[in-house]
């Protein structure tokens, strides 16, 4: 095992016993809100064994509610270029490809090992 796979199995441990109030997948504990996002598609999605959750609030978030509304956008354009100035948001990197390896890298996301971002690199 490299120093890499060490590290995102740390990550991984660390996922597993988190226990929050609010969750981007469903880890939350009981009482905790479920938020589905990431769609493109605004038809209706099925939540597949959402019978099986816990007992969660689910809400769905959709790119739509924010881009299409030029307030809300630039709400959360300041809200993350401030984040990411003050460090208080701070994106993990699982791994770096570049963009002659996009491939690569789409073959790596389509594995869904990763935990955390993949960035492509476009050099000029």
């Amino acid at each position: 095992m490299t120093g890499d796979d060490r590290e995102r199995s740390a990550r991984r441990g660390r996922h597993r016993r988190l226990r929050v109030r609010l969750a981007f997948n469903p880890i939350a504990a009981p009482g905790g809100r479920l938020v589905v996002y990431g769609r493109l598609d605004r038809r209706p999605a099925p939540l597949p064994n959402a019978q099986s959750y816990p007992a969660l609030t689910t809400c769905t978030y959709t790119l739509f509610e924010v881009t299409t509304d030029p307030q809300r956008l630039a709400r959360g354009v300041a809200f993350v270029n401030a984040g990411l100035a003050c460090g208080s948001l701070s994106p993990v990197i699982d791994r770096t490809f570049d963009l002659e390896d996009i491939a690569e890298a789409h073959l790596y996301m389509e594995s869904n090992t990763q935990i955390d971002k993949i960035v492509v690199v476009v050099r000029h």
